[in-house]
């Protein structure tokens, strides 16, 4: 295993930060898989309507994320009865998802970019906001 102690407090804490995010786009790139087979399903072979189906495929994919971060990304963070991160997640993960949504239909109708195309565009600008909030927050040290 590899130990930070002797480093400098700044610096192990921008690699420790550095490794959670790692953590973070692994599990998120689960996320997208399951988002992008609900929208798939939904939209693709269900025909759904887009603007139903991409939030629908986004809060399932919330969902398996949750659980995810909660057994891995944040696991040394996560103290207290679950209830207290889950909370802060769905909000923090709900603005994440509205930023997703806007940028997957805008992106279709506007510029006519694949909907699947379209969905991982809008999910690299809502892991930003999920990381960076989710982290400061949900599983604050």
């Amino acid at each position: 295993m590899f130990s930070t102690e002797s480093w400098p407090r700044p610096v192990a804490r921008v690699w420790t930060l550095g490794q959670r995010f790692q953590k973070f786009l692994v599990v998120g790139t689960v996320g997208i898989i399951v988002s992008q087979v609900f929208l798939s399903l939904l939209h693709g072979l269900m025909r759904m309507d887009l603007t139903v189906a991409g939030p629908v495929a986004i809060a399932v994919s919330m969902v398996a994320t949750f659980i995810l971060n909660e057994m891995w990304t944040w696991h040394d963070r996560g103290t207290g009865r679950i209830v207290h991160r889950m909370l802060p997640y769905a909000v923090i993960n709900t603005v994440g998802l509205i930023i997703n949504s806007q940028v997957l239909v805008y992106l279709v109708q506007e510029q006519g970019v694949h909907f699947l195309v379209a969905n991982l565009v809008g999910a690299g600008f809502a892991a930003v906001w999920n990381f960076m909030l989710n982290n400061a927050i949900t599983w604050r040290a």
